[in-house]
């Protein structure tokens, strides 16, 4: 056997399949083809070249929650309503010209939920009105609590998933103050959308077999508080639970083979479902009219 002398290497014949300038000696142990080292990966066995770990990648399962959001997937949405919901009540402030003023802030006048209004075609307030607070502690508590229960289970539902509860319970909420309190009341508050928010985590921590005291009591001192103290809209609470109770089933209750088909259709069905209410509603409440002083029905 003769070996290079001194001074002397042996010619590389083959080049980097991604960058054919570059002799190398290497190549991957998968697919065979010559890779520089920038282009290989260390795997398990041997090195790997790019085609190879995007083709993995590609064909990689995606770890899914049981309502099919992604697995570790950091929640953006319930920061984001916790901000809109605070620069809001700060412009209603500023409006205003302080906590006590809130009843001169255009905003909320036009957007707080008052029943005559909206048959009156003012139809934004059924949205509006849950992004508007009566008071610092308003805010503060509705915030603390969206913070407490909207984190974990955006987790659990994905972004998308978690907003359409969140929106559905809201408008459940604001369905049912439009069908049962006074016609000339203004309701504000994200209190629907959060007790919406319990009922969803109440059903997902049932399907994922939690341990419901914590929840249970949680729920029970709400609904003792709801019912018992006055200026609290009972209705805008008990309509944002049943709808977040409906549609948070049918995101962590399908099997996954049958998890969209559930999950779309309950929702959408729970959507004609309110708006058919709200025709209802118009139906019997009639149509207002307004001046500086006094409103008037007219139908």
């Amino acid at each position: 056997m003769t070996y290079p002398a001194p001074g002397q290497y042996q010619q590389v014949s083959q080049v980097c399949t991604w960058h054919p300038d570059r002799p190398t000696g290497l190549s991957c142990t998968r697919c065979g083809r010559p890779a520089c080292p920038e282009c290989l990966t260390p795997a398990s066995v041997g090195f790997h070249c790019r085609a190879c770990q995007a083709e993995s990648r590609s064909t990689q399962r995606v770890p899914r929650t049981i309502a099919g959001g992604v697995h570790g997937r950091q929640p953006i949405v319930s920061y984001a309503l916790i901000a809109v919901n605070v620069l809001v009540f700060v412009i209603t402030m500023v409006q205003g010209g302080g906590e006590s003023g809130l009843g001169n802030s255009w905003v909320f006048n036009k957007g707080a939920l008052t029943p005559m209004f909206v048959a009156s075609g003012e139809w934004w307030q059924f949205i509006t009105s849950g992004f508007l607070h009566a008071g610092v502690l308003h805010v503060a508590v509705n915030m603390f609590s969206l913070y407490l229960i909207g984190i974990g289970l955006e987790r659990v539902l994905g972004p998308l998933r978690f907003s359409v509860v969140y929106f559905l319970s809201l408008l459940g909420g604001s369905v049912a103050v439009y069908l049962l309190s006074d016609v000339a009341g203004a309701t504000v508050g994200a209190s629907g959308a959060i007790f919406g928010l319990f009922g969803a985590l109440a059903v997902t921590l049932k399907r994922l077999k939690s341990d419901l005291r914590q929840i249970g009591f949680v729920l029970v001192l709400n609904a003792v508080i709801t019912f018992t103290q006055s200026g609290i809209s009972w209705q805008g609470h008990v309509g944002g639970f049943v709808v977040g109770l409906i549609v948070g089933a049918a995101m962590v209750y399908p099997p996954a083979r049958s998890r969209a088909a559930w999950q779309w259709g309950v929702s959408a069905g729970v959507l004609i479902a309110l708006i058919g209410l709200i025709v209802y509603r118009d139906s019997t409440i009639g149509e207002w009219v307004c001046s500086t002083t006094a409103c008037r029905q007219i139908g």
